[in-house]
């Protein structure tokens, strides 16, 4: 449940930056960074499947290295989702009573409690390459400057639907770099709303958008829903992005 929770207010805070971009332009990054920044090192997107209630499930994990060259330690706090686009060739006027077959963005948030047989497979697979993998749970924390301290870490997340034709990682907590946006939907709540517990919707729609410097990273997967399970994701040209 927290899972779901947790698709559903990212999905809910998307949406709103959307409409935020489209009324104020879309944000972008400085083109000279104005704050630390952290150096990334991404492996592709890999599957894997481990044996769970008696049958195999499938995952998909991206190992990632990342060095503190900022002259100063810092704070690593990694997130990192993937948003997924699901293709459909449904005719348009039929989208309306088939919408379970429409094209859709769905969004995985990187799974941080990983289940230890998942993460102890991943680390075997890549003992020789990347002896001092670490968990995600274990990868937030100080990072101390130089290659010597730099940590490998992996974000894991679960299977793509077979129709998904691209998707997207999104990586933030590498830079230090953020800016404010006003929310074109917010409505400043009546007199006493905040005593009568409506903090929550507050929460979930602010007066402020607080934008961070993510690093945005895009695949396609070629094919069809038939061949994509086994489809090797193309890179597209990694860019920062304010998210």
């Amino acid at each position: 449940m927290a899972h779901f929770r947790s698709n559903c207010a990212f999905a809910f805070s998307s949406v709103l930056i959307g409409l935020c971009a489209a009324a104020y332009g879309a944000p972008e990054p400085s083109p000279v960074p104005t704050s630390w920044e952290l150096t990334l090192e991404p492996s592709p997107p890999l599957r894997i499947q481990v044996e769970e209630h008696g049958a195999k499930t499938t995952y998909w994990y991206m190992l990632y290295t990342v060095t503190n060259n900022t002259g100063q330690d810092i704070d690593f706090h990694p997130e990192i989702v993937r948003v997924n686009e699901i293709e459909s060739e449904l005719p348009a006027d039929k989208v309306e009573t088939q919408s379970e077959l429409a094209p859709k963005v769905t969004v995985d948030p990187a799974i941080v409690g990983v289940p230890s047989r998942l993460f102890e497979a991943i680390a075997k697979r890549h003992a020789k390459t990347h002896p001092f993998l670490v968990t995600p749970v274990s990868s937030i924390g100080r990072l101390l400057q130089g290659k010597d301290n730099a940590r490998t870490g992996v974000a894991v997340f679960p299977d793509l639907d077979p129709r998904v034709s691209r998707f997207t990682i999104y990586f933030g907590g590498l830079s230090g770099e953020v800016m404010t946006r006003p929310n074109p939907l917010h409505k400043a709540p009546a007199v006493g709303a905040m005593a009568n517990g409506h903090q929550a919707d507050q929460d979930a729609n602010p007066p402020l958008f607080v934008l961070r410097k993510t690093l945005m990273i895009p695949y396609t997967l070629p094919g069809d829903a038939r061949t994509r399970g086994s489809a090797t994701p193309v890179l597209g040209r990694m860019t920062w992005v304010m998210r």
